[in-house]
């Protein structure tokens, strides 16, 4: 799922397609869900795995520079404690380290797509970090316990980042994005079409460099988990912005 701020201001940069996608999923899925759960690579926790069990989600604005316009934007969405502390206890049923990020919100990297899925911000919604520090199984496995979570309380399960993301790009003059990093975004999305996650982490390395994953693809082994083998990918917009980050939109259903 993308999540860069222009989707929400004016930069220079169009993403028509990008947003329809995201405002089509939401009709696609209105009245279907009781929550959401979302991880971005913006929100990482030391030690354990975080999650945010707050009555009301405060709006993070974690991007400077940007014109008045982006700040304008309102987003607040209910939590919901309740299904925080669930899946608090899961962790400890399963030897998932998780515990409660009180000091955090909701970060750009969660509400400029949820914007446009959930217009209303009327969905209760919880935050999950990401961990580097607990390595890629754990966030394989808090994955395979949220696809549990998910049939119990029928919720929707969000990963937000960009496969290329490369910032040092961010500059006048850059006319093309780097072949091998385009090379690596095809690799990761013939994945998601078949269900061969390990070809995304068996690429070559200087094609994973070219690309530079936002999240170190912790985001990626945790929609893994949640999805398994069984499941296969609809892309609803693929674009590149500045010719230095890409925006996907994937919904991953049962094969």
């Amino acid at each position: 799922m993308p999540n860069t701020p222009t989707l929400i201001g004016d930069l220079g940069v169009d993403h028509k397609d990008t947003i329809a996608a995201l405002r089509s999923l939401g009709k696609e899925i209105a009245g279907k869900i009781d929550a959401v759960v979302i991880m971005t690579p913006h929100f990482q926790t030391s030690g354990s795995f975080g999650v945010v069990g707050t009555e009301r989600l405060r709006q993070i604005f974690d991007f400077y520079g940007f014109p008045p316009e982006f700040y304008e934007a309102r987003y607040e969405p209910p939590g919901d404690p309740q299904l925080a502390e669930q899946i608090i206890n899961l962790g400890k049923d399963t030897g998932i380290r998780i515990g409660q990020a009180g000091n955090w919100g909701l970060d750009h990297g969660a509400w400029s797509p949820l914007f446009h899925i959930f217009k209303d911000a009327d969905v209760p919604t919880v935050p999950l970090s990401i961990c580097p520090d607990l390595g890629y199984q754990a966030h394989i496995a808090i994955g395979r316990q949220m696809r549990s979570q998910s049939i119990k309380n029928n919720l929707c399960v969000l990963s937000t980042g960009s496969l290329i993301h490369r910032l040092d790009l961010f500059q006048a003059g850059n006319k093309r994005t780097p072949p091998k990093a385009m090379e690596y975004l095809d690799i990761c999305i013939s994945s998601f079409k078949e269900g061969k996650w390990d070809s995304i982490w068996n690429a070559p390395s200087d094609l994973v460099g070219a690309a530079s994953p936002e999240g170190y693809n912790l985001p990626l082994r945790f929609i893994q988990g949640v999805v398994g083998d069984r499941f296969r990918a609809r892309i609803l917009a693929n674009e590149v912005e500045f010719n230095a980050a890409s925006l996907i939109t994937a919904v991953f259903e049962e094969a």
